[in-house]
């Protein structure tokens, strides 16, 4: 059985020093996606063009709550204890929202959340789209 300190986060000022770029593979679906460099769990699945249920993006709801079955993360800021509690820690539970992994990670989304397709953020920005309409007359 694996040590509770596993799924513990830390709460650290000082980035990671990473030579590679690291994965976060999800649960149940099996997808996997790459994390840049200080990206939360969260960003680095919108970058990738997938969605699940999330609330207000910044901590303070705890919506976004996620099982962290492998690896580490940690948080730049300290999370209230309100919205992720010691026990939601020991257990394994941590906010995608404001979680950066430091390994690794595998997550498992909480029951009844689906993994779903969604265009990346910036998406529309980036792209645009020419749209050229002909019209014939007939007689």
């Amino acid at each position: 059985m694996r040590d509770d300190a596993e799924h513990r986060a830390q709460e650290s000022s000082e980035p990671p020093v990473h030579a590679a770029m690291l994965e976060i593979t999800i649960l149940p679906d099996g997808e996997r996606v790459t994390v840049k460099d200080d990206e939360t769990v969260l960003k680095a699945l919108a970058r990738s063009g997938l969605g699940y249920r999330i609330g207000c993006r910044r901590g303070g709801c705890g919506v976004c709550k996620v099982h962290l079955l492998m690896g580490e993360v940690r948080y730049e800021r300290p999370v209230a204890d309100s919205v992720l509690s010691d026990e939601d820690r020991i257990a394994g539970i941590c906010l995608s929202c404001r979680a950066v992994p430091i390994t690794n990670v595998v997550i498992e989304l909480q029951e009844g959340d689906k993994l779903r397709r969604v265009l990346p953020f910036g998406f529309a920005a980036s792209v645009s789209l020419h749209v050229s309409v002909s019209v014939r007359s007939v007689d």
